[in-house]
């Protein structure tokens, strides 16, 4: 169930356009139906909260997550806008 879970949220991510950093969320129903819920940035990304604690257990420190984040940003940015045209 969890593989049809990941695909799921991947399928709702790129069906709402969505870019970056995000959570899908959804529920799974007593009988295994998937139900979406709702995409959201992740709320209170502190050094406390859980996505940088599993990161933190993973061997990948806060500010190395917040400067990943920044950087994937400025990537997105640079490729949107310095796109060369082929004449």
């Amino acid at each position: 169930k969890m593989q049809e879970i990941k695909q799921t949220a991947k399928t709702i991510y790129r069906a709402l356009g969505c870019r970056g950093f995000a959570r899908v969320d959804m529920f799974l129903t007593p009988d295994g139906e998937i139900v979406f819920n709702e995409v959201n940035t992740i709320p209170g990304f502190t050094k406390y909260s859980m996505f940088p604690l599993l990161w933190e257990a993973a061997g990948v420190n806060y500010p190395q997550i917040v400067e990943r984040i920044i950087e994937l940003g400025y990537e997105r940015y640079y490729t949107k806008n310095h796109r060369e045209t082929m004449l």
